[in-house]
């Protein structure tokens, strides 16, 4: 059986959804069709770490909206369940939960795809216990696992893994953080990332740095995992290792994937095939910094790109600029943000970096509640221009780097940061606030340089 769509959006994430929901906005008589290989749509992998700590009671509090919101208040047709097993030029063919399958012809195609986890292929993978978290299924998966584990081993110390850690530790768990390389969050410079290890330590994780996962060992389900430096008894391991753009649909159509491993466009959401659009985790998009391709699996992303592609797919002109990888999170007490490049990507990218580093108070220091914020802001030394900043602290952290973002951005250049006008009153900054310290300080390594 064949039928016919004017959109085929293949992926109900935030870029799918998004964009659906903006080709229903400008062409409410089109047939826009969404297949979601999960039970759920619209909802936000980046909360289930704090669904596993008991902040959120159930996966449904994930869900931006329910099914019924799509397809009764903005009449898109959403299948939950459904896979494309299979893709060629003007056609997707799908299998639905009950097993049958069917065809759609499409005008054009939205490949919102998505990433799937990184797992690294070791033996032992394969036990009881062995997690990873990016769909609602697989949280729903952990959280049992959890009910009958004491000690858990998380691999990979990025900003799942570290969510995890805080999110275990609060329910009462034993935690072992095993990671790679030599210090935390890759996305930082090992300065700033001294600073989460501190409170990690602090907090009762039992952290390995520069340390390779060789095996998980267990009869039929957990009970060791196995480095280059040990073995530790666990009852659950959950990898948070990266992800990976989820290319198979992209692969079968043809459609060609940047130096990234995603899938290149254009700034419309537009790839090599005519009809074909990505967005999302599967797209790669522009560095703002290096004007070079990058890619950023993150949610704002996403949801952005969505947006274009939505615009694109309905025949409007809409283009994504690109992006910085701005990112925040919270380990424990510190709040921790970044956005731009670090210094050792800097460095390879071809500039010559220059840094400053500063702590201070977040508030006036006589105000109540006020706390130590460490700012670090990285310029290029020939121009002078502002190539990435990480701001760690008690609080205050996600003003500061959301403004650094849009600096960095514009590639403002620090004396542009230093006279930027900053607000001020005491229960929120010290007159002179930590960023424009920062830049000062920067101003005059730049000057020496």
């Amino acid at each position: 059986m064949t039928e016919k769509a004017n959109v085929v959006v293949v992926g109900g994430g935030p870029a799918g959804m998004t964009a659906a929901s903006r080709v229903k906005r400008f062409r409410p008589d089109w047939r826009v069709v969404v297949f979601e290989r999960s039970k759920y749509v619209s909802y936000a992998p980046c909360g289930i770490p704090y669904f596993l700590g008991g902040l959120a009671k159930s996966v449904e509090e994930l869900v931006h909206y329910p099914v019924r919101v799509f397809t009764e208040e903005r009449g898109i047709e959403v299948h939950t369940e459904a896979e494309v097993v299979e893709a060629g030029e003007g056609y997707v063919r799908a299998r639905f939960k009950d097993g049958t399958e069917r065809t759609y012809e499409w005008d054009k195609l939205l490949i919102a795809t998505g990433a799937r986890p990184r797992v690294p292929r070791i033996p032992g993978t394969e036990l009881t216990g062995v997690l990873t978290l990016r769909t609602l299924e697989s949280a729903e998966e952990a959280k049992r696992a959890l009910s009958q584990a004491e000690r858990v081993a998380v691999v990979g110390a990025g900003y799942i893994g570290l969510e995890l850690a805080d999110n275990l530790v609060r329910i009462g768990k034993k935690v072992i953080l095993i990671e790679l390389l030599p210090h935390v969050m890759p996305t930082l410079d090992h300065d700033m990332a001294a600073l989460v290890e501190n409170e990690l330590v602090r907090n009762g994780v039992e952290l390995h740095l520069n340390e390779t996962v060789k095996e998980v060992t267990g009869n039929g389900k957990v009970e060791k995992i196995v480095t280059d430096k040990g073995e530790y008894r666990v009852d659950a391991v959950f990898f948070a290792t990266g992800v990976a753009p989820e290319t198979a649909l992209a692969e079968m159509l043809g459609v060609k994937k940047g130096i990234t491993g995603a899938v290149s466009v254009d700034a419309s959401m537009s790839t090599n095939k005519e009809g074909v659009y990505a967005a999302g985790d599967v797209a790669e998009t522009v560095n703002l910094v290096t004007g070079k391709p990058d890619w950023f699996p993150l949610a704002p992303v996403a949801n952005k790109m969505g947006y274009v592609a939505g615009a694109s797919l309905a025949g409007l002109k809409e283009t994504f600029p690109g992006a910085v990888g701005t990112a925040v999170t919270k380990v424990f007490g510190l709040e921790v943000g970044r956005t731009g490049l670090t210094e050792e990507r800097a460095v390879k990218e071809g500039f010559k970096p220059v840094s400053a580093t500063i702590t201070a108070n977040t508030r006036a220091s006589y105000y109540p509640g006020s706390t130590r914020m460490t700012v670090k802001l990285i310029a290029d030394g020939s121009t002078g221009q502002l190539l990435g900043a990480h701001v760690v602290g008690g609080d205050g952290v996600l003003a500061r780097i959301n403004a650094l973002s849009v600096l960095v951005a514009k590639r403002a250049t620090v004396r542009e940061v230093f006279f930027s006008d900053l607000a001020y009153a005491p229960p929120f900054a010290p007159v002179w606030d930590p960023v424009i310290v920062a830049a000062r300080v920067l101003l005059g390594k730049l000057a020496q340089s």
